[in-house]
């Protein structure tokens, strides 16, 4: 296995992981993407995601469990060419909610649900495999020859890895892992963002302006955590929920990602924050002001700066003065 396949297996390993746990079936099927057409999207994208990842730059085990992962998916995929046929003979061409006709729906969704096994199990080797460092004593890469934790508290995990340096000499590499993370773009019908306004502990000096957000916890997939990050600290609920990217904030100090996400279609909800919470703000502020702040350092939290920028193809027209 050489370095660069090694490297970009694993790049492409992580994107898989990402599809995976923000899209059906390990992420919960939304109403508003409960159509034929959107399972059989979902299906693809991340069939896709796992094939374009190089096969001479997974362990055999893992490239195993991802071979497994692409055949459950294979009877969903071959549902596609059922449903194009029966669409060419609906007049008009059904699409949307008119594909919920489709008599083989209740089946193409079953065969989905039945691929989650061999889906979560290649997440698991793939998230492992992604966060590994390269293995062996290559010159120009990192090799890690052990690990043990230093502290283990309920918020993060601090550990001191023995490595081999990129020039070739060991020594000890210490990080931080913590839970991943989302940020939300919450937009509502006339344009405006959610913004919030709260004093953290390491910020003493002044209260920090950021997009709703926290921790992914155990087992829950991107676009759950969103949503009920996005209910929890603003009391609105997302109809639709779509990522934009995401970003390692502290790729030299912590073993983390913040899953970027824009929320749209909202409903009133339930606020339920928590108690480091409780001297938290909301305010609705044009989306135009929005990027005006990102731009001019009123925002910079690297997760609620990153969000509003990618997000702003799709929000309406900034005029820079």
């Amino acid at each position: 296995m050489s370095t660069d396949s090694s490297s970009e297996a694993r790049q492409r390993a992580w994107d898989a992981c990402v599809e995976l746990t923000t899209r059906p079936p390990m992420a919960p099927r939304t109403p508003v993407a409960d159509t034929p057409g959107q399972v059989l999207h979902d299906a693809t994208v991340i069939s896709q995601a796992l094939t374009a990842i190089p096969a001479d730059g997974l362990p055999v085990g893992v490239a195993t469990v991802v071979g497994q992962a692409r055949a459950g998916l294979g009877p969903v995929l071959e549902l596609g060419a059922e449903l194009e046929r029966w669409r060419a003979q609906q007049e008009p061409a059904a699409v949307g909610e008119a594909e919920r006709q489709w008599p083989l729906y209740a089946e193409l969704v079953t065969a989905f649900d039945k691929a989650r096994p061999a889906l979560e199990g290649a997440w698991s080797a793939l998230d492992g495999f992604a966060r590994s460092s390269s293995a062996g004593p290559a010159p120009r890469g990192w090799a890690t020859l052990g690990s043990r934790v230093i502290h283990q508290g309920p918020y993060l995990t601090v550990r001191r890895d023995e490595v081999r340096r990129p020039d070739g000499q060991e020594g000890f590499y210490e990080y931080i892992e913590v839970t991943d993370t989302v940020r939300v773009v919450a937009v509502n019908e006339v344009g405006e963002v959610a913004l919030l306004e709260d004093h953290f502990y390491l910020q003493p000096a002044h209260p920090v302006l950021h997009l709703p957000g926290g921790g992914v916890e155990k087992g829950e997939g991107v676009l759950v955590a969103a949503g009920r990050e996005l209910e929890q600290e603003t009391g609105w609920r997302a109809g639709r929920l779509e990522v934009l990217g995401r970003i390692d904030p502290l790729p030299g100090a912590a073993r983390t990602t913040t899953h970027l996400l824009l929320a749209t279609d909202l409903a009133r909800g339930q606020v339920d924050r928590e108690p480091t919470e409780a001297g938290m703000t909301m305010r609705w502020v044009p989306a135009a002001e929005a990027v005006r702040l990102a731009l001019a350092g009123g925002i910079r939290e690297a997760g609620s700066l990153a969000a509003i920028l990618l997000a702003q193809p799709q929000l309406p027209p900034v005029q820079l003065l």
